[in-house]
């Protein structure tokens, strides 16, 4: 269709809308003047008073969720536990686990959008959380972090608050695991030291507040738990090992091998709100 012709029909379309509309002006001391043919009186009566509340001086924030595995944290033949791949490096070992999740809100400016988050996290991981046990072993991981961020959230006087948010996090990972030989003969225990690495947790979500001291939320947020700081070492003990996550170039070192513990997570809990106020707005008839 030419251009011609596309403002042609538009024209058609919103004219006998503009013939309509009229150029007279509404007098609000006639409400109940019928003014439409869809008029239809309800007998109400516009409220001489409204009450709207302040954003929260300070909010804490606690949850709890389930994480699923992304990329080489996912990566488990058939979703269950093989030695073969983890001795490899090819993958952690692990797919699902679990979480807390702490979080202080500080708003950085009166009207309450942009809060300064401060954050404490704890997320474990097993081979077995949601899959099915392996003949070959099992593997678990824990992960604490500690995170710093900005958050905007949209609504901060209202009852509904959306919010997005991001924090720069420093994470302390552990972990252990049982290997069983392919005979099924021996099994050897391998600890995972405290090793240290830096990430980032990008998330979002609503809060809903039941009155001015407690709410609810619900949410969803990405972690990559070892973004910087990748490390795969040599270790004088064979079964005690730091964390491998990068690139063994000889191939010799055993779990050596480029991964990223980077998980979603979907969470649900409790905020408290403290240092809200209620403004009532009166209106002199």
């Amino acid at each position: 269709m030419k251009f011609k012709h596309f403002c042609i029909a538009l024209l058609v379309i919103i004219l006998p809308y503009l013939v309509g509309c009229g150029s007279g002006s509404y007098n609000i001391e006639k409400g109940d003047y019928k003014d439409t043919t869809q008029y239809k009186s309800t007998g109400l009566k516009l409220k001489n008073s409204y009450k709207i509340q302040t954003p929260p001086r300070f909010t804490l924030q606690v949850s709890g969720g389930l994480n699923l595995g992304m990329a080489e944290l996912s990566s488990n033949y058939q979703n269950v536990f093989d030695s073969a791949q983890f001795s490899q490096g090819l993958n952690f070992g692990v797919k699902n686990g679990y979480g807390v999740m702490i979080i202080g809100k500080i708003p950085l400016h009166p009207q309450g959008n942009v809060r300064l988050n401060i954050s404490g996290n704890f997320n474990r991981f097993e081979s077995d959380f949601l899959a099915s046990a392996s003949n070959f072993g099992s593997v678990s991981y824990n992960v604490m972090a500690f995170g710093v961020g900005i958050e905007n959230s949209f609504n901060p006087s209202f009852r509904l608050k959306p919010y997005i948010a991001a924090e720069l996090q420093a994470n302390i990972i552990n972990g252990k695991a049982s290997i069983v030989s392919s005979t099924g003969s021996t099994t050897r225990e391998v600890k995972v030291k405290n090793s240290f690495r830096l990430g980032y947790m990008i998330y979002g979500g609503l809060e809903y507040m039941f009155n001015n001291k407690v709410g609810v939320n619900f949410g969803l947020k990405l972690t990559n738990s070892n973004q910087v700081f990748k490390q795969t070492k040599e270790s004088t003990d064979p079964n005690e090992v730091p964390l491998r996550d990068k690139k063994d170039d000889s191939g010799t070192i055993e779990f050596g091998g480029f991964k990223n513990f980077i998980f979603t997570s979907f969470y649900l809990g409790m905020n408290f709100y403290f240092g809200v106020k209620d403004i009532v707005y009166r209106f002199n008839k």
